[in-house]
């Protein structure tokens, strides 16, 4: 079953990607060949861009904004 959270992580992962390319490219890269390669799941490449965002020190409203149970979510 497709969760709610996952359609939205899938929606908003280029979002978050390009927040994160302003701040790191190598992460931002790195991420994407991920994601292109099939090596994580978007669990885990949402994880990793969100971490490298507040590890940036972007995490102030940029990712808290879209806050849910999925971390770094939107509210619907």
């Amino acid at each position: 079953m497709f969760s709610k959270d996952l359609a939205r992580m899938y929606a908003y992962l280029p979002i978050k990607l390009s927040q994160l390319a302003k701040v790191n490219p190598e992460a931002t890269l790195e991420i994407i060949q991920d994601w292109g390669d099939g090596r994580k799941d978007i669990r885990k490449l949402w994880e990793t861009t969100i971490n490298a965002l507040e590890d940036a020190g972007t995490a102030s409203d940029r990712v808290s904004d879209l806050n849910v149970g999925g971390r770094g979510l939107p509210e619907e």
